[in-house]
């Protein structure tokens, strides 16, 4: 039941991520749903479906500003989902995607920034009463942490080939390199925060490091082809 919902969550996040290349979005999709079904432990869908609003937010593929009622609803999603550890990531990380977007926008707002400052509280807040937070630091998996850290390192320092992608069917301007580049880095960042604070359990993370990784992977070929 699950498999279907987690092939949709995936394709979406890849194609805010990687928007240029459908074929990515697609196997993204489909390697998490047979992950699923495969009987592999994976973040709940409310982690992966708060990453794929993050990064649609900080990728604005909509060109469609956030309203202040926009910003409450994310808001309250972010701190809704705060009670595991996964969720923390993902509602936090929707607060660093509310202040990104604000600054790359007109600069700061008064109702951007009190967004973000609120929803970080929030989701911080929410967790804390949960008892998410290890007392202990996690006894992480190496090989997977080294792993997952090299691939959001050449997120950071590897900028994505500029979208030929439209902002949206109505609107003639193309997707922004820049905020492609900082949605890219979020999303690697917050995956990165999450296998690392999941300590064994981090391979529940699977599905959203082939998904960054089969973004990356079409940006280089996509770099070959231009060259």
């Amino acid at each position: 039941l699950w498999a279907p919902v987690h092939t949709f969550l995936a394709w979406a996040l890849v194609r805010e991520i990687d928007p240029d290349h459908q074929s990515a979005a697609i196997a993204a999709g489909i390697a998490s749903g047979l992950w699923i079904l495969a009987g592999l432990d994976a973040v709940g869908v409310l982690m992966v479906g708060a990453l794929m609003v993050a990064a649609r937010l900080v990728t604005n593929s909509t060109g469609r500003r956030p309203l202040i009622p926009d910003l409450t609803l994310i808001g309250i999603f972010a701190t809704a989902v705060s009670f595991t550890t996964v969720g923390w990531i993902a509602g936090f990380g929707l607060a660093i995607a509310i202040y990104i977007d604000d600054r790359m926008a007109d600069g700061p707002s008064v109702p951007g920034s009190l967004a973000a400052a609120l929803t970080a509280l929030g989701s911080t807040a929410v967790a804390s009463l949960a008892g998410v937070f290890p007392r202990e630091l996690p006894n992480v998996r190496p090989l997977l942490a080294v792993a997952v850290g090299v691939l959001a390192l050449i997120t950071v320092i590897r900028e994505p080939e500029a979208p030929t992608e439209m902002v949206d069917s109505r609107s003639k301007n193309f997707l922004s390199q820049t905020r492609l580049h900082a949605s890219r880095t979020l999303i690697a960042v917050l995956i990165f925060a999450a296998t690392l604070l999941t300590g064994q359990d981090a391979l529940m993370v699977g599905p959203l490091v082939i998904a960054l990784a089969l973004a990356l992977t079409s940006n280089e070929i996509e770099r070959i082809r231009r060259q």
